[in-house]
């Protein structure tokens, strides 16, 4: 039986080309769960992102610039939404924008996809340090223009403290657990393409 041997160790691994890559908020997901009273988990989105991905010649050195409309939130719950938008929690009309700046990032593991990203996240007046692992997904060009828009999916998921912006709990339960859990973990599903994205987001009414 032949086995086939793979790339060589040091064949780049699949990745966008050098230049700036946008990120296509109608094909990316930004997830958070959220801990509730204790036992339970509350998951919910952000609607509105946009950035940039700057691919450098050494992939190591590439960085990420990507802003979210915090009032674009959802989670399903109309109710819920505007306690979580209000003064108690993310105070979005006082802080209408959080955003992530990438510093540094790093091969994990042993798949040849995966990396470690290094950041600062800009949240409810605060800057906190923020570690991501990532993987790259895959390369898929645009339906409507494959010959002229490319596009890369990635995946990263992280988690938060509230309490390290400066977010606190809304008050704790009888039996003594927090109604929202400290901890938030995030979950990304990222698509990036190589041509800006905004006209056309403006046609399909997707503004920000």
């Amino acid at each position: 039986m032949v086995h086939d041997a793979g790339p060589p160790p040091d064949a780049r691994p699949p990745q966008p080309e050098p230049g700036t890559w946008y990120v296509d908020p109608a094909h990316s997901c930004i997830i958070f769960v959220a801990r509730y009273l204790g036992f339970g988990r509350v998951q919910g989105t952000f609607g509105d992102a946009w950035g940039t991905v700057d691919v450098a010649e050494d992939p190591l050195a590439s960085k990420v610039d990507v802003t979210v409309r915090t009032a674009s939130l959802n989670t399903g719950v109309q109710a819920r939404d505007a306690h979580l938008r209000s003064p108690d929690l993310l105070d979005t009309d006082t802080h209408p924008r959080m955003r992530f700046t990438s510093t540094a990032l790093e091969p994990r593991g042993r798949g040849r996809n995966a990396f470690r990203m290094y950041g600062d996240l800009t949240l409810h007046g605060a800057t906190r340090p923020l570690e991501l692992d990532c993987q790259w997904g895959g390369q898929a060009p645009d339906l409507q223009d494959p010959e002229g828009i490319q596009a890369h999916f990635f995946a990263a998921n992280g988690s938060i403290a509230l309490s390290d912006f400066g977010i606190a709990d809304v008050g704790p339960t009888a039996w003594g657990t927090r109604v929202i859990g400290d901890t938030v973990d995030i979950v990304l599903e990222v698509r990036v393409q190589n041509a800006d994205p905004t006209e056309w987001l403006r046609q399909i009414g997707h503004f920000q």
